[in-house]
């Protein structure tokens, strides 16, 4: 019958309509850093708000010009075009902000938190559809890790140590299943044989098998930044060469002696880093200064390629990769949002120096991500620029007939926005098997949520190696490896026994003891249409198999109480145990909620 009332409805409906606007322009403002990068970015949107158009922020998005960049010799041996899958970024462009200010008519709406970035991938994991992903993922970087991809080199990389060919400490950098048919030849002369061993493939191997594991997500991230259009039937239509990429600014490779650079526009969307954008209404004569702290990085690599038989396939000593010294982080940030394919046989770091297989390490490679420009003085001559030469923020203005702009006014004069800001605590060195139960605020109002999230540091993320020769290697934690998706995820930390006070009364009835309490009860529920209730309309890309494998968000609904409670400061206080054989550091993000109200005409604060 349900069918029935949409033909019936469909047939009533009068198709005719008066159009409400009559323009739609985007306009954009520069940075005010004048090409100096290396500390905090700064943008003001007086410009845009002397338009005298009505802007719409929900729709405003930061276009940052990236060069993300590899040196060594190894490259030039090689040939660009084989390390195209060698470097990529986290999932989620977001992952280049560390930290988000905002002011609105001189006045602070929005507070300096750190790592925002790890907050926002909650959310947009929480919150986007798939076909979210497929219509703005690209764009937007956002393509979630596989979440049964990883594994933990928690030994000394050495000889046939096949985990340390992907990094050391928690990896999730391996682009490809290894599916292998090796030839052994046996006996000489007339008894000369050749064998076939049977083909290893996923069906066959352990499920625990490092050849079975393949990161979905990091592959198209890595497509997504490395295609460009060559000496095709497609290059007359699309783009002939670097040339004409670059006048499009689609991401273009440019490759020049022992250098190898990925040139690309980074979209990141302001509702999605800063729940103030997506509650803004239409505004005239606004204005907002935006402070913006980076994740530009540096790294400096060792590579030891996998010694492979010419003849028969057969491998032998096995390579390694690893940093030879800590990550540099330009801007203020806490993460490195890099990532660095395993250079594991058939991997995408593999063809990084073909000629030293086996042999000694490469040791030159250094990779780094900056804006606009190489900003990091240790690549040397080695410079390259985008084609656009500051950050843009992109915001429409609309321009309404005036019958639809006297009827925006007399509905809506003046607008109460409530939007979330976020507040983060960190809880560090949480030893293995330990319980924990840790003040995270003395109050905050108008509580709406609590999310924690576990990640190993330094100490914890795998076992450093200072006199290993061909395997030498230096630990970070795993915000800062690149060869993790820390950041765009959590990192898969077990905790029980947990719980939330807030003020001293348990959040749940009791603690929560299994994965699928925490899943069905809570987090199946967190920033999903319609809190997940309506099936066959639904959004979140975190399933509890994703969840029980890789995504371990500890969430709790914090919203619900009396009305006399609002605007009243909470305490917060968690309790967990952590299952780890790890010392684990957790970080805490709580949403609560603030509200201004603004004259929509003017744009001006009303107190």
């Amino acid at each position: 019958m349900s069918g029935d009332s949409v033909v019936i409805d469909q047939s009533l409906s009068d198709e005719s309509s008066v159009p409400q606007f009559v323009e739609k322009q985007y306009l954009y403002v520069n940075d005010n850093n004048n090409g100096n990068y290396s500390s905090q970015i700064v943008i003001d949107t007086t410009s845009l708000s002397n338009s005298g158009s009505y802007l719409g922020w929900s729709e405003s998005f930061l276009a940052v010009p990236l060069v993300l960049q590899m040196k060594s010799a190894g490259i030039g041996a090689v040939g660009a075009k084989n390390v195209d899958y060698a470097m990529a970024l986290k999932s989620g462009y977001w992952n280049l902000i560390h930290s988000l200010s905002v002011e609105f008519n001189n006045g602070s709406v929005v507070q300096q938190t750190p790592f925002v970035n790890v907050f926002t991938s909650f959310k947009c994991l929480t919150s986007w559809s798939e076909e979210d992903v497929k219509q703005h993922g690209k764009v937007t970087g956002f393509c979630p890790d596989s979440a049964d991809s990883w594994l933990f080199n928690d030994v000394a990389n050495a000889t046939g140590n096949q985990l340390g060919c992907s990094g050391t400490g928690i990896c999730n950098n391996r682009t490809s299943q290894t599916i292998s048919q090796v030839l052994i030849a046996s006996g000489a002369g007339a008894d000369a044989q050749v064998e076939l061993v049977q083909v290893s493939t996923e069906s066959n191997l352990s499920s625990a098998s490092v050849d079975c594991l393949a990161n979905k997500g990091l592959m198209k991230r890595l497509k997504w930044l490395n295609f460009s259009v060559g000496a095709d039937a497609k290059s007359v239509l699309l783009a002939s060469n670097t040339a004409g990429l670059e006048q499009i600014f689609k991401a273009y490779v440019r490759s020049t002696a022992n250098n190898r650079a990925i040139v690309f526009p980074a979209i990141i969307r302001m509702k999605d880093v800063c729940d103030f954008f997506d509650k803004m209404p239409l505004l005239k004569g606004s204005t907002m200064r935006l402070y913006i702290n980076t994740n530009q990085s540096y790294l400096q690599l060792r590579s030891l390629n996998t010694l492979q038989s010419a003849t028969t396939g057969e491998l032998g000593n096995r390579g390694s990769l690893a940093l030879r010294a800590s990550p540099i982080i330009l801007g203020g940030g806490g993460t490195c949002p890099i990532m660095v394919s395993s250079n594991d046989v058939g991997q995408g770091f593999s063809s990084i120096d073909p000629t030293a297989v086996g042999a000694t390490p490469r040791d030159d490679i250094e990779v780094g991500l900056s804006i606009v420009r190489t900003q990091f003085s240790q690549f040397g001559a080695d410079t390259f620029v985008a084609p656009v030469t500051s950050v843009r923020l992109y915001c429409p203005s609309y321009v309404m007939t005036p019958q639809a702009e006297a009827k925006y006014l007399s509905m809506m004069p003046t607008k109460k926005i409530v939007y979330e800001d976020i507040f983060q605590y960190q809880i560090p060195a949480i030893a293995p098997n330990s319980p924990f139960n840790v003040l995270v605020s003395n109050g905050l109002p108008n509580l709406k949520s609590v999310v924690m999230m576990g990640h190993l540091p330094l100490a914890s993320n795998g076992v450093a190696v200072s006199a290993g020769g061909n395997y030498d290697s230096t630990l970070s934690s795993s915000l800062l490896s690149p060869f993790s998706g820390t950041g765009g995820t959590p990192d898969p930390v077990a905790i029980t026994n947990f719980n939330i006070q807030i003020s001293g009364k348990n959040l749940f009835n009791s603690n929560k003891l299994y994965d699928y309490e925490v899943f069905v009860e809570q987090l199946g529920q967190s920033n999903q249409l319609n809190g997940g209730k309506t099936t066959g309309l639904a959004s979140g890309l975190i399933g509890e198999e994703d969840y029980s494998n890789l995504y371990r968000y500890y969430y709790a609904d914090a919203s619900r109480g009396l009305p006399s409670e609002e605007g009243v400061s909470k305490s917060i206080q968690i309790q967990a145990t952590n299952l780890s054989s790890k010392s684990v550091d957790f970080m805490v993000f709580a949403t609560y909620t603030r509200e201004i109200t603004i004259d929509v005409r003017s744009g001006s604060r009303v107190e």
